[in-house]
């Protein structure tokens, strides 16, 4: 009898831990649910699908066949998040890409153009060299592309353009902004420029950026009627001076200059009428605090437009992939995050990142 008496024994505890581990389980579904949204699908040249930094031009009634035109710059993790990246180094890979959407939604590569529209060369690799920090300006029938090259062993920074008739056809880097020129750094935009911010307005480029790369960071701006002659900088001046700016953009919508703002962690909105004073209106997302979203790592700098419809907002996201998120929303104030394709978690495909949520608790109980 008493064999028998153990083995039931050992059934009911048996049976209370699966129970228990069942119900956990349905709660942490639940309880990710709000989080469990897809980003954008978009190929990118390392093979890994991992965009980043995106910037996204509206041009309405389309433009060689395409009413949206992004310009990113992938950012690959390696295997399972690994933050070294994909060899040689995680930045060989941040070569500016293009991509073309009928709808702002599916995204493919337009026609038949090879990405990157730029990449290093072999010497370039050697000394380390990246580019970073995309941005599209259309420029009457022209789409231009603007990016920064940064030579690591000289510790210079240029900003570079392409342009092209098409969105397919690119026409050779040309320098435009030489950081080292000394008339840069004393009489132009200055020694830095961080995630430039360009709108053709009233004929003349305008330009926010952030000015610095360490701690006293401050949005400027600058004007130039040819993109490379630029005005002295201008510092903008922030409602909230406790933000610590780091990447940057800024759209004009109604007559108003909105600025969304990556500091570090969070994704805020601002607005300005003359572009110069912003005051903050609100935060638009927050890193999920769920293990498993495609945003819970962290976010990065975003791109803001208004269509015929709606506003939208593309923002750079990273959990184990780097990814490109989507808010929409009537506007700018009514940003909420978008699940792009549908294919989110699934309540079966959940044991994965069930495993991950819990192995962070063990961690986080030990620390």
């Amino acid at each position: 009898m008493q064999p028998i008496r153990t083995k039931r024994k050992y059934g009911y505890i048996v049976f209370a831990i699966t129970l228990l581990i069942a119900i956990d389980y349905v709660y942490r579904y639940f309880a990710f649910e709000p989080y469990n949204q897809s980003p954008l699908d978009i190929e990118t040249p390392e093979g890994n699908a991992q965009p980043y930094h995106p910037s996204v031009v509206y041009i309405p009634g389309g433009w060689n066949g395409y009413a949206y035109w992004m310009a990113e710059t992938p950012y690959p993790l390696g295997p399972d998040g690994d933050w070294n990246g994909l060899p040689p180094y995680r930045a060989r890979w941040e070569n500016p890409c293009i991509h073309a959407s009928h709808d702002g939604i599916h995204w493919e590569t337009p026609g038949d153009l090879v990405n990157p529209i730029d990449d290093l060369n072999e010497t370039e690799i050697e000394n380390r060299d990246f580019f970073s920090d995309t941005h599209l300006v259309m420029n009457g029938d022209t789409l231009e592309c603007w990016y920064r090259i940064s030579r690591t062993q000289r510790d210079e920074t240029y900003i570079l353009r392409k342009y092209s008739a098409d969105g397919i056809h690119w026409s050779e880097r040309e320098t435009v902004i030489d950081l080292q020129d000394p008339a840069v750094v004393r009489e132009g935009p200055g020694g830095m420029i961080v995630s430039p911010a360009i709108q053709k307005i009233g004929g003349r480029y305008c330009m926010w950026y952030v000015n610095d790369i360490g701690e006293s960071r401050s949005i400027c701006r600058s004007f130039s009627d040819d993109g490379r002659n630029w005005q002295k900088k201008e510092y903008c001046r922030l409602s909230d001076t406790a933000v610590v700016p780091w990447h940057i953009d800024v759209q004009r919508i109604d007559s108003i200059y909105y600025m969304v703002i990556y500091d570090f962690r969070n994704l805020t909105l601002w607005s300005s009428r003359d572009g110069l004073f912003f005051e903050k209106r609100r935060l638009l997302l927050a890193p999920s605090p769920k293990l498993g979203s495609f945003y819970a790592g962290g976010l990065y700098r975003s791109a803001l437009l208004r269509d015929d419809k709606e506003c939208k907002l593309y923002f750079s996201a990273f959990d184990k992939k780097t990814a490109v998120g989507l808010m929409r929303g009537n506007c700018p104030d009514s940003l909420k995050i978008y699940s792009v394709s549908g294919n989110k978690v699934s309540f079966f495909r959940f044991p994965v990142t069930y495993l991950r949520q819990k192995k962070q608790a063990i961690v986080r109980l030990f620390e």
